[in-house]
């Protein structure tokens, strides 16, 4: 379903958590009380918690931060404010990546790009996961960069964009939080976001990246019914709101200065700080790859971003991402 001006009008209005009588939108919206009712129950069709009590009226049953991009840019340090070349704010989209990709393949976007949304309809995660991405519970951003360099040199860089989220985090007062090889975000063992990292060949040479992150921030029991995984949002680890907005804009500030140097560093000044956030480092884990399961001990990651696992023979290997899963053993 796609949004129109009035469901806006009344998801701005409910936004704050007040109460709002069906009479109160119908006048805000120039409508009858019937045709505001059918606004909220589409609302709620969406997803949207509602919560109606008689003789007060009806509000969202959790208030939602809205994203505003002047708070979003007055959020981001002055000296990092110029990495941002624009700031796309979408309300409903099918993913973040998807629309940067879609830009970019029409027109080349300059560098430092960025693009939010409230809402995605086909978020996505690795391995083509379905990403689930309710309206304004949670971050779904996703930034462009462009790298004169070979394909190989960026297999690393969703590795570095972990390190530049846990750093985002941990400046915002977050402890206890991680990562999972190659692209998860935990919380004492529970998922807290992912990464996807797109690649788009480029006509003249060289290559654009799409990096795309989510983030749970504050996300109802309801939205979450599909995640088949421990999951934890922001505001459940933090012990209270750090702010969506402030959220947002640490991580493109923390992101995009990760982005502007990556060409030239490449993953070297990450993985010390990557192996220090890894989650499983020294634990028993199993590598899954279609039907083959490899088991060992997680030792952090190599040089060159492989997972480093010392398998009970005492030999050591290095697996790559691809299309293999890590999980914990239970023994």
């Amino acid at each position: 379903m796609e949004l129109t001006d009035k469901h806006q009008i009344v998801i701005k209005k409910l936004a704050s958590g007040r109460f709002f009588s069906t009479q109160q939108l119908a006048d805000e919206l120039a409508v009858s009380r019937t045709s505001a009712w059918n606004y909220l129950k589409a609302l709620e069709r969406m997803g949207f918690e509602l919560h109606a009590v008689s003789g007060k009226g009806t509000r969202f049953k959790q208030a939602l931060e809205l994203l505003e991009a002047e708070q979003i840019i007055n959020n981001i340090s002055a000296d990092k404010r110029a990495l941002v070349a624009r700031l796309d704010l979408l309300d409903v989209c099918p993913s973040t990546n998807h629309h940067l990709l879609q830009q970019n393949s029409l027109k080349p976007l300059p560098n430092g790009v960025v693009c939010l949304a409230e809402m995605q309809t086909m978020g996505r995660g690795r391995l083509g996961k379905a990403w689930v991405s309710p309206y304004g519970q949670n971050i779904y951003a996703s930034f462009i960069w462009s790298f004169k360099s070979g394909i190989a040199a960026l297999s690393g860089l969703s590795l570095a964009c972990g390190v530049a989220v846990c750093r985002a985090l941990e400046e915002l007062g977050l402890s206890g939080h991680g990562l999972k090889w190659p692209n998860d975000i935990l919380w004492q063992g529970k998922k807290l976001g992912g990464i996807l990292v797109e690649i788009q060949g480029e006509s003249q040479g060289g290559y654009s990246v799409v990096v795309g992150i989510g983030i749970n921030y504050q996300m109802s029991s309801q939205a979450s019914t599909d995640i088949d995984q421990p999951w934890v949002d922001i505001c459940t680890a933090y012990g209270g709101e750090i702010g969506r907005n402030k959220l947002a804009a640490k991580l493109i500030e923390r992101v995009l200065d990760m982005l502007a140097s990556y060409e030239a560093t490449g993953l070297a000044p990450y993985v010390k700080p990557w192996n220090d956030f890894d989650c499983y480092k020294n634990k028993n884990v199993r590598i899954l790859s279609g039907e083959k399961v490899t088991q060992g001990v997680a030792k952090g990651i190599s040089p060159s971003g492989e997972l480093v696992l010392l398998k009970p023979s005492g030999e050591t290997q290095l697996i790559m991402s691809g299309e293999v899963s890590l999980r914990l053993s239970e023994c």
